[in-house]
């Protein structure tokens, strides 16, 4: 008797083309549900293909009975979803059926990052874990000013329009196999801005081969992260990549079939050497700063051996800045969430807790009510009165964490600051969930969150973001004894870890909080109860913007969500400013502002202008020495890190017109009276104006770069940055500040719409 064959994937995937366009058309058959049945579990091509045409004809055939088929229509998307999710549910029966290993390799490396569960954001009260495919949310990257490796496509756009292009890794890797620039990407964001689910859906979409929704090659995925291989790395001979994949990477995921035991020795060399893989390193910053440079070395050996593959690095900034030892070839930020991504996470979560709560129920109900929840929870995102809220919801994970909030407290007002929203999650892991499920957990919730606060300061000072299990148990035994409770540390720690989801284990390595963000919240707390901001202090100028220590990386936020904590951050500031951690103290300023009585916010007004006066000693002191170029790069410096962002980055009319306008006015000053009044914003205010505020591009634009020295004299073209005269003496009114990272000056480039941003904001801020 034959057996049944499994098709290779060429048909696979030919099929898969074929049922979408059978089921497009009109209703839906049983013929043709029998055929998907047939292709996914019997894999019994020849019945597949007859069963879905005959079930095509039987559904098109049913068109002939109008009111039927309107019938079949409204159930088409429940349907449509009902078949995603018997489809994604099939990879594990599909991965069981898989005759070749390196099919079993893809399935399980696609199953092993089906779950959308960020860091810190496991299933919790009324909420549960959806599949990354039903919410995740595109990237945004921004190249940056020079942007090395920038799309030749995305580049002529820019020229053509003179406005920031939408940027997706997706533009990157369609040119991968041609460009040898966009074979080595590193990706670089602050905590919580989605660089690891990137990668994820970076290997889910190639592990399930969908590669070709987005129009580009296929590679087979590599997803590796680096902490999880500390030790090996670490080692005094550490293996090579394919020895790390084949001994390591695929004996885990092997975990979930063992047919991957079966993958040729040689499977991962010769996918390398071909150009076939696509290696992901993912969190670089998470290896101890003493062990990155080796580490480094280490991954610029595998690139140069298998050059023809495609690398990413994820990383957070300063780890990489400072501790890559050679830069990759095209450095890529991750943008903030702008309010149309934001809507669509909103939208696209609540619809799956929605169903998920249902047990996974599609109905017009249903709909409606994730809907009603989500445009609740988005109306007080984008409250005009809340800004803060908006700042938030710009960080996918702190979206993450309050739209659990907003589910697991409807009625209730939204944190203001995200000090506020940690707390509301501590509150809800260690208070509200236990009882949500019925567990009882020994101790107050208050002295389960003193006992976390002991730990995580312990860990910051140490430093530690993993720690070994039994260092654990025992920083748990020693403040569990100063605080007289008799209770079994290890018992505590595996309550934490199975309910809570604080603290979480990372297999043999040790422990860690879910989130380095709560570590840092949880310490800061800590040393508020303590009142012992003296702690702090050793660290400030370390955790200043703009040094070369990477401490900074470490301290700074638990700096910054202390002082967001406490009644009165004044003394802080004073002591950031007595030691010339003056970006430091400024961001303490502004972390505190939206939520002050109004004796704080005088007794912090009266801070300002110290601040501002020490902020801008350095470009006064350039500016008097009229070396006005390096004083062009300290004023877009000042100003980047001003709206948030760090060196490197471009600015967004929306930073431009939100922009600070006392901070505005104050670079203003300084640049109007050291040039006698032939440099400055308000200075190029007045050209701009003269030639009919351009607001884009056209004649008046050209007009005005003409009069300011940055167009030649017929305005045929951008001058080059070092082509501008940077002397008083002979350049033309309004030549500086040039910002480069405007619009690009340096390469050229139109900027008039980020530029007309900035003028406007010139003209709100009465300048």
């Amino acid at each position: 008797m034959n057996q049944p064959t499994n098709p290779p994937p060429e048909l696979n995937n030919q099929l898969a083309e074929l049922l979408i366009k059978v089921l497009k058309p009109g209703g839906v058959s049983i013929g043709g549900l029998y055929g998907l049945w047939a292709w996914l579990i019997q894999d019994d091509v020849a019945t597949a293909i007859a069963s879905t045409l005959i079930g095509f004809c039987f559904s098109y055939a049913a068109k002939l009975l109008e009111p039927i088929h309107q019938g079949n229509q409204r159930r088409l998307a429940g349907v449509g979803h009902t078949l995603e999710t018997a489809i994604d549910e099939n990879l594990q029966q599909l991965l069981a059926k898989a005759i070749k290993a390196e099919d079993a390799y893809l399935l399980c490396q696609a199953l092993d990052c089906r779950d959308y569960k960020p860091e810190g954001m496991g299933a919790r009260d009324r909420t549960f874990i959806p599949m990354l495919h039903s919410v995740f949310v595109p990237l945004e990257l921004d190249a940056g000013a020079i942007a090395p490796g920038f799309p030749k496509l995305q580049l002529r756009r820019l020229e053509a329009t003179g406005e920031r292009p939408e940027l997706y890794i997706w533009d990157l890797l369609k040119h991968a196999q041609r460009e040898p620039t966009y074979r080595q990407l590193a990706i670089v964001a602050w905590g919580g801005f989605g660089k690891t689910t990137l990668l994820k859906h970076l290997a889910y979409v190639f592990g399930s081969q969908q590669h070709r929704d987005y129009d580009v090659p296929f590679w087979v995925p590599m997803l590796l992260p680096l902490r999880a291989y500390r030790q090996v790395f670490a080692s005094d001979s550490p293996p090579s990549l394919p020895e790390l994949v084949m001994q390591h990477h695929v004996k885990s995921l092997a975990e979930l079939n063992p047919k991957l035991n079966n993958l040729p020795q040689n499977w991962a060399q010769d996918l390398l050497t071909q150009g076939k893989a696509l290696v992901m390193f993912d969190g670089f910053d998470e290896i101890p700063e003493a062990e990155r440079h080796p580490l480094s070395r280490w991954i610029h050996r595998q690139m140069r051996r298998f050059d023809r593959s495609v690398f990413i690095l994820a990383s957070r900034p300063k780890a990489y800045t400072e501790s890559f030892t050679e830069p990759l070839r095209t450095k890529i930020w991750v943008r903030p969430f702008n309010p149309q991504q934001q809507a669509k996470f909103v939208n696209q979560w609540y619809a799956s807790q929605e169903r998920l709560a249902r047990g996974g129920l599609d109905s017009p109900e249903v709909e409606r009510e994730a809907k009603r929840n989500a445009q609740n929870l988005l109306n007080q995102i984008h409250n005009p009165q809340r800004p803060e809220l908006a700042d938030l919801a710009k960080n996918p994970l702190l979206l993450n964490l309050l739209a659990t909030y907003h589910r697991s407290n409807p009625s209730v007002e939204l944190p203001r600051q995200r000090a506020e929203l940690y707390q509301d999650i501590v509150t809800l892991q260690l208070r509200k969930r236990p009882e949500a499920r019925d567990v009882e957990l020994p101790l107050m919730p208050a002295d389960r969150q003193k006992v976390l606060q002991f730990v995580a300061l312990e860990m910051m000072q140490t430093p530690l973001r993993l720690i070994a299990e039994a260092d654990l148990v025992t920083l748990t035994a020693t403040v569990l004894q100063q605080q007289g409770h008799p209770l079994s540390a290890a018992t505590f720690i595996d309550q934490i870890i199975d309910v809570s989801e604080l603290i979480v284990r990372q297999g043999l390595e040790g422990c860690e909080f879910a989130h380095l963000s709560f570590q840092e919240f949880l310490a800061a707390a800590q040393i508020k109860d303590l009142q012992q901001e003296s702690l702090l202090y050793p660290h400030l100028q370390n955790a200043n913007a703009g040094t070369e220590n990477d401490d900074r990386a470490w301290w700074r936020q638990t700096i910054l969500l202390y002082a967001a904590q406490i009644p009165n951050p004044t003394t802080l500031i004073k002591e950031a400013l007595r030691q010339q951690a003056i970006d430091l103290a400024y961001a303490c300023w502004q972390e505190t502002q939206r939520t002050l009585d109004d004796d704080l916010a005088a007794e912090l007004e009266a801070l300002k202008p110290q601040i501002q006066t020490s902020r801008y000693a350095k470009l006064e002191e350039l500016l008097q020495a009229q070396q006005w170029r390096d004083a062009d790069k300290e004023t877009y410096r000042l100003m980047i890190t001003t709206v948030g962002k760090e060196e490197g980055q471009w600015f967004d009319r929306e930073d431009l017109e939100t922009f600070p306008c006392e901070d505005l006015k104050a670079i203003d000053s300084l640049w109007v009276k050291y040039s006698n009044g032939k440099f400055g914003f308000s200075v190029q205010k007045q050209i701009w104006q003269e030639c009919n505020s351009p607001m884009t591009t056209g004649k008046n634009w050209d007009t005005f770069c003409v009069k300011v020295g940055w167009q030649d004299a017929g305005a045929t073209r951008y001058l080059d940055y070092k082509e501008l005269k940077a002397d008083p003496r002979f350049s033309p009114t309004g030549e500086f500040p040039g910002l480069v990272a405007l619009g690009g000056l340096l390469l050229g480039l139109r900027h008039s719409l980020v530029f007309s941003s900035l003028a406007q904001r010139l003209v709100n801020c009465s300048m």
